[in-house]
């Protein structure tokens, strides 16, 4: 008598695809720096108080990420505190860290706030969906112009790159000029573009709130830029703050490329290619983004660890035991 296997489903293969790919790219990251060993040494010129700026300036970050997504979502429900928008922004990078799963702290995020607060999960993807047009836009925006302000002071230009920029800033004044409707659809990739017009028809109706979010963004850019900057600066590269802030830009061409957790080698691999823009050799390039997730990494750990722990011990104590993190 033979015994009936159940079915896997298309997310499980998808997440069998994405941890096989994620360890042929870590492989591939460590036998880069086995080949570039000699740019190792440069780690030995890190200073104490440059990691400790960097870990001021991520928690920085997360404190601005935090309060930005509690204006949002308090548009549709003033219940959700401060504390719990700060620990869910902790607890997102976390599990998006550690899980071979994409996107799996955004759903945990969502199901947080459905579970507890009864926040409904179409006004969530929605709320995020709106904030991604005026986000990219800003971004794009700033990008194109890092762009060409290198051009200006090197004459060094990369198509390619122009393309990727463009490729979002263009779709994003779209919706911004025309706010299309799109009808529902199964598609993941309609269901995605709906999510995020949808986003922007609720919010487009408060500039206010447009103005002080693009300004968050854009201040969000610039302290990652400011991370980028020490970073490098850190393992003894002289270089200057328009370079560091194209780097920072690059960013949003790489959620675009996400294939792995927390786009681990996918940011490695754009900045390689953009070596010959801000003139730091390519092998320092990836040291110093590595040395950036490693301390972004030991920050998330500890500090994401016990968010991630306090919503867990928060849903259980109103009668909840697990999330599934697993997108749809």
């Amino acid at each position: 008598m033979t015994e009936n296997l159940p079915e896997q489903s298309p997310r499980d293969y998808r997440t069998y695809i994405i941890n096989i790919f994620s360890i042929f790219v870590v492989l591939l990251l460590a036998f880069y720096l086995y080949n570039s060993r000699d740019a190792l040494v440069s780690l030995r010129n890190i200073k104490w108080q440059q990691i400790l700026w960097i870990i001021v300036l991520d928690t920085t970050s997360f404190l601005i990420g935090g309060l930005l997504n509690q204006s949002l979502i308090n548009r549709f429900d003033p219940t959700v505190s401060f504390l719990d928008c700060i620990l869910l922004q902790y607890a997102n990078n976390f599990l998006n860290k550690l899980l071979p799963t994409i996107g799996g702290g955004a759903v945990f995020r969502a199901v947080y706030l459905k579970r507890k607060y009864q926040f409904p999960y179409s006004q969530f993807v929605s709320t995020v969906g709106g904030l991604y047009v005026i986000s990219f836009l800003s971004v794009a925006v700033i990008g194109i112009a890092c762009l060409f302000i290198i051009y200006a002071r090197y004459q060094r230009f990369n198509l390619v790159i122009l393309l990727g920029f463009l490729s979002v800033l263009l779709p994003c004044l779209f919706i911004i000029l025309f706010s299309p409707r799109i009808a529902p659809s199964n598609r993941k990739i309609l269901k995605g573009l709906k999510s995020v017009v949808d986003g922007w028809n609720i919010i487009k109706h408060d500039p206010k709130f447009i103005l002080i979010y693009a300004s968050l963004s854009i201040v969000l850019l610039l302290l990652s830029a400011l991370q980028t900057l020490i970073s490098y600066q850190a393992l003894g590269i002289q270089t200057t703050f328009i370079p560091m802030l194209f780097l920072a830009t690059l960013g949003i061409i790489q959620a675009f490329l996400n294939f792995t957790p927390d786009g681990i080698g996918v940011k490695e691999g754009i900045y390689i290619f953009s070596a010959s823009l801000v003139q730091i050799p390519d092998d320092i390039l990836v040291l110093g983004s590595l040395v950036l997730r490693a301390v972004s990494f030991c920050t998330t750990l500890i500090i994401g660890g016990i968010s991630y722990w306090i919503l867990m011990r928060e849903l259980k104590s109103s009668g909840f035991e697990t999330i599934d993190i697993k997108p749809d």
